[in-house]
């Protein structure tokens, strides 16, 4: 009977210490010379497509009255975009630049300045982000440019660079004429994916 008794108490005594040990157990490594799994990064599409570029609007960011010459009147035009990404993955925006026109009579549009931005935008995917780019014109430089640029068709169309310019000064408030972007480019990137966009518009539009 002892003996009987001995014998359960080992087997009792053996069992706590299994599930003792059972519990203790350190979780399993990887063996000596193998790495961790780690959780996969999202797929990159097999093809990425370039975002679609849009001109939203033209603001007027920054007006002072127009003086004669020799005065210089300084005028910030505000250009706003919106770019739209169909990609199912985020794309950074790396550069954009695009040139712009002011209309002087129907359809007849003189080029005044190239605008380049350098600064990153994400655009997140199936998402549209909204891009507002200022450039600023000089009233004493912009007749300077139209004569050597343009100066036979302002000619021809009967006009004169300094007239045309005052004009653009004193209504461009209301939006009278249209304002005309034209060799449009951004690069873009994801990952090791580059992506080229070309865009034009007109405001206001038809």
């Amino acid at each position: 009977m002892k003996a009987i008794i001995v014998l359960v108490t080992l087997l009792l005594a053996w069992g706590a210490e299994s599930q003792v040990m059972a519990q203790a157990k350190p979780e399993a490594k990887p063996a000596q010379g193998q790495s961790e799994a780690k959780p996969k990064a999202a797929a990159m599409p097999a093809k990425l497509q370039p975002p679609k570029i849009s001109l939203e609007r033209v603001e007027i960011a920054a007006y002072f009255p127009y003086a004669p010459p020799p005065a210089r009147v300084p005028l910030a035009v505000a250009f706003i975009f919106n770019i739209t990404n169909p990609n199912s993955v985020t794309i950074a925006q790396e550069d954009l630049k695009f040139t712009y026109s002011f209309e002087a009579k129907a359809d007849e549009f003189f080029e005044l300045n190239t605008a380049t931005v350098y600064e990153t935008t994400l655009v997140p995917p199936k998402a549209t982000t909204q891009l507002r780019v200022v450039s600023l014109l000089d009233s004493l430089v912009a007749p300077g440019n139209l004569a050597v640029t343009s100066g036979s068709r302002v000619q021809a169309l009967g006009l004169k660079p300094p007239d045309v310019v005052k004009e653009w000064w004193e209504k461009i408030g209301d939006f009278p004429f249209k304002i005309r972007v034209t060799q449009g480019v951004a690069t873009y990137s994801a990952g090791k994916a580059s992506l080229l966009a070309t865009f034009e518009g007109v405001f206001p539009g038809q």
